[in-house]
């Protein structure tokens, strides 16, 4: 059987970083993936339509992804499709499905989180398209090596690309 999940899209809200009894990193956040607009039947194109997935990381992924995200932020996630259920207070049964993401790929520069941050929080920076963004997503950016003692090691993957 195959259950594998990828996904783009940008936090709907910043990550929530907890950890389990046992210690281990649990993170948790909303990912707005934006589906094409259908064809309406006059022949014109409609609205776009966001569909919100529940994320949830674990370990150092948790961690990494607590530490440099925020809402906003344009990531990849791959992971799986995990169903769940549990009973309400009321006693009625409810259900879930969450993608618990093994991968959290940042897929935006340092310097563009920055400039999303400074124009005002979340989505797409004011002087990008939206039809502009993707390939400059794919093409990694250089930037000299940070300074800040807070960022991951030598060994570690550059989480922004940067380098």
């Amino acid at each position: 059987m195959i259950n594998n999940v990828v996904l783009v899209g940008r936090l709907g809200n910043d990550p929530e970083l907890t950890y389990t009894a046992s210690g281990t990193a649990l993170c948790k956040f909303r990912l707005g993936v934006t589906r094409p607009p259908r064809r309406s039947d006059d022949g014109g194109r409609g609205e776009e339509e966001t569909d919100w997935l529940d994320i949830t990381c674990w370990g150092r992924v948790a961690e990494t992804a607590a530490q440099y995200l925020d809402k906003g932020s344009l990531v990849g996630v791959e992971g799986r499709v995990q169903s769940r259920t549990w009973e309400r207070q009321d006693g009625s049964k409810a259900y879930g499905v969450d993608i618990n993401a093994q991968r959290v790929d940042f897929l935006e520069s340092r310097s563009q989180a920055e400039a999303r941050r400074a124009g005002g929080g979340g989505g797409r920076p004011p002087q990008q398209a939206p039809q502009q963004q993707a390939p400059q997503q794919a093409a990694p950016q250089q930037a000299a090596p940070p300074s800040n003692d807070d960022w991951p090691g030598e060994d570690d993957q550059d989480p922004f690309g940067d380098q």
